[in-house]
């Protein structure tokens, strides 16, 4: 357990790791690589659902493609080729560079063997199953090695193009083509090639004529309403987490990353609990926060108590609130109403088996009815309590008692409580 508390530990550092392709573009409070990786995992299950693929294997290579970045950092295509001048650099990112075919070889080895050293770095003390899965994972996206490796590549460079659309003005598009070109290379996938030019009918004022006999109506709907999908979740990376605002916490973790977190965590601590279906869980951890969106982030007892000032902000934070029975069935009932109200908004557009499927997710864990829904729920404590912790570290005054205590009203599994001394070991 030491270990993997350890790798968590490290890998929460990609909340605080800004995407380097809208840094150098003076975006300003850019995504983190745990955002991206957040919704990268997402788009790869909408999509890969409709191609028939492995889906707990796409979201795992979506966790383990980037979190080499850990140590190597956010290593883009032009990394070491720009000029360092920030106004002559910013001219560069117009265009994508073009290199002699063995040049470009060369770096593709440089850039592998960086981020593979990385990678075998983080993932040294891990127990050689998860390691070895991780590891098959982050090969598989840098080589292709299989269908859902080949697709997630797409499916990511996908995700990184509408980030850099989302952050920059319109008249900015210009910094975009790298991205349209880079694309233009990779994507052979007839879906994900639909999709491309589904984003470029979104964004752009020219329109691309989608062959008829290629694509037919229904399809071609499907990938327009699973676009806007994908863009009403790229809100949560600009949603701060409401417990930390509460608190004062400087520069907070966004929703996206405490998804990201969550996840992550239900990987690596689910995989000792064989009874538990993984691909269930993962899905339910990446939806299971999803109605934030609209509904605001609605985390603890003490959403609907908390006062105007921050002085009293944080003195009602520092008891947990007891409440009867009644009271509490009564405020489930008001938040579960108002966010499955919301969850069924946000999905209402995407095919009928995908939107049932994470309807169904979103029931089961908010109801906490099913196994993987009653792990998730503590598992998501954890991660609070963890996050929490860390901010500690930074300010001594911070009061987060209270959070210990909503841990031990909530858990009750075994691998929790071995997490849970690792944290009391670490920070105490």
């Amino acid at each position: 357990m030491k270990n993997l508390f350890n790798f968590i530990l490290k890998v929460n550092k990609l909340k605080a790791i800004p995407r380097t392709g809208l840094v150098w573009l003076g975006v300003e409070n850019p995504p983190t690589v745990a955002d991206h990786i957040f919704r990268s995992a997402l788009t790869s299950w909408l999509f890969g659902g409709k191609d028939n693929l492995n889906i707990e294997r796409l979201i795992k290579i979506a966790f383990s493609h980037d979190i080499c970045e850990v140590y190597s950092g956010d290593m883009t295509p032009f990394w070491n080729l720009l000029p360092k001048d920030k106004k002559k650099r910013k001219e560069a990112l117009k265009r994508w560079i073009r290199l002699p075919l063995k040049e470009k070889e060369k770096r593709d080895k440089k850039e592998f063997k960086i981020e593979k050293k990385s990678l075998l770095k983080l993932i040294k003390p891990l127990e050689l199953g998860l390691k070895e899965e991780i590891f098959s994972c982050w090969f598989d996206y840098k080589r292709g090695g299989t269908a859902a490796g080949r697709f997630f590549k797409q499916t990511d460079k996908m995700d990184s193009m509408i980030e850099a659309l989302e952050y920059l003005d319109k008249k900015e598009y210009s910094f975009v083509t790298p991205w349209w070109e880079e694309a233009d290379e990779l994507i052979v996938n007839p879906l994900i090639n639909l999709f491309l030019k589904t984003i470029q009918n979104k964004f752009y004022d020219i329109k691309v004529k989608i062959p008829s006999n290629l694509y037919d109506k229904k399809t071609k709907r499907e990938v327009k309403n699973l676009l806007d999908f994908i863009l009403e979740t790229g809100k949560l990376k600009k949603m701060p987490r409401r417990i930390w605002v509460s608190l004062g916490v400087q520069n907070p973790e966004m929703v996206a990353s405490h998804i990201f977190s969550l996840t992550l965590l239900a990987w690596v601590l689910g995989q000792k609990k064989k009874e538990l279906n993984m691909e269930k869980l993962l899905k339910m951890a990446l939806c299971h926060e999803l109605s934030a969106i609209y509904t605001g982030d609605l985390i603890t007892p003490y959403s609907r108590v908390l006062p105007k000032t921050k002085k009293e902000i944080k003195k009602v934070f520092e008891k947990w609130p007891r409440l009867f029975q009644k009271e509490k069935q009564k405020k489930f009932k008001q938040d579960y109403k108002k966010e499955r109200k919301a969850f069924q908004k946000l999905t209402q557009k995407l095919p009928t088996p995908l939107r049932e499927e994470m309807i169904q997710l979103f029931d089961e864990y908010k109801t906490v009815s099913t196994a993987e829904a009653r792990f998730l729920n503590q598992v998501n404590v954890l991660t609070v309590l963890f996050q929490g912790l860390e901010y500690q570290k930074k300010d001594k005054d911070l009061p987060i008692r209270f959070l210990w205590e909503w841990t031990f009203e909530k858990c009750d599994d075994q691998i929790c409580f071995d997490f849970i001394e690792e944290l009391k070991k670490r920070f105490y």
